[in-house]
């Protein structure tokens, strides 16, 4: 299936290409229980995720290990994903949050063990 996703204000879209997301994580991390997103179930591989295409709208955190670019609007704050390697070449994982037409409260929900994982830095 073909998805549309957004921020809040419009500002930042994507796309994205998965079969039927009938499921939705949530991880325990300290920085995931702060934001309490719906992840998308699995990253989406680089070829079939399209970002947003003007950089300078989106804002970057890194911790701990700093592989996973946590990325948010700028100008209305909702993060929008993660890019997995340089650029998202290893991957996204989607909020689901963003996704068009899509009901995250219908969504069954699987927990990632992300406080199990050693915290590096920040």
């Amino acid at each position: 299936m073909n998805y549309q996703a957004r921020c809040h204000c419009g500002r930042v879209r994507f796309s994205f290409r998965s079969p039927a997301i009938t499921t939705a994580s949530r991880c325990d991390c300290s920085l995931c229980v702060r934001r309490a997103a719906w992840l998308s179930p699995r990253y989406i591989p680089a070829a079939d995720f399209t970002p947003h295409d003007k950089p300078e709208d989106l804002g970057a955190y890194l911790w701990n290990e700093k592989v996973l670019t946590n990325c948010f609007c700028k100008s209305c704050g909702i993060f929008v994903y993660i890019a997995d390697g340089e650029n998202g070449k290893d991957g996204y994982r989607v909020n689901l949050g963003c996704v068009e037409g899509l009901d995250v409260f219908a969504l069954e929900v699987k927990r990632i063990d992300g406080k199990s994982l050693p915290v590096v830095g920040h």
